[in-house]
């Protein structure tokens, strides 16, 4: 391939018009609104010249005015601020956690109700004691005879002696 070194000479020499200035000289830089106004500005005047068919541009811009972009940043940042104030009101309420699990069975023995509640690692045996219109209350069974008696029963009846 071959070059036309007339066409591209590259050799920078001092001519009428920029005698005086600094070889490095920089032009001096511009704001983002500065160059967005300057391409605005020279857009519409190449329109106006009719250098360029500014149609399919035009379909692809939409010009909102600053009040309008301002006003649905504010509603955007309402929505926020109302989402965390739900948060934050959330967060002060009391939350349940679950700790363990386990499974409860109610049964009837010597005209007494007796609940057994059953956990990973313990069993617990209650009596009702009385019931109310709204509720009940309820004996924790501490004595250890009672507690291997029941045990017996259950197992025997309930399980009919066998294991799970």
């Amino acid at each position: 391939m071959t070059y036309n070194y007339n066409t591209y000479n590259n050799d920078w020499k001092p001519t009428e018009i920029n005698e005086g200035q600094p070889v490095n000289w920089q032009p001096t830089p511009q704001t983002p609104e500065q160059v967005d106004t300057g391409l605005r500005d020279a857009f519409r005047q190449a329109i106006k010249d009719g250098v360029m068919d500014a149609t399919p541009y035009l379909k692809q811009m939409t010009y909102k005015s600053d009040i309008e972009k301002t006003e649905a940043e504010i509603k955007v940042l309402q929505k926020k601020l109302e989402l965390l104030k739900e948060i934050e009101t959330h967060k002060s309420q009391p939350r349940m956690e679950f700790d363990f699990g386990g499974k409860f069975e109610v049964v009837s023995y010597n005209d007494e109700v007796y609940y057994r509640l059953e956990f990973p690692d313990e069993v617990y045996w209650y009596r009702r004691k009385y019931k109310f219109a709204n509720g009940m209350m309820l004996v924790h069974i501490t004595d250890g005879e009672t507690y291997r008696l029941l045990e017996g029963v259950w197992f025997n009846e309930v399980k009919r002696g066998k294991y799970d």
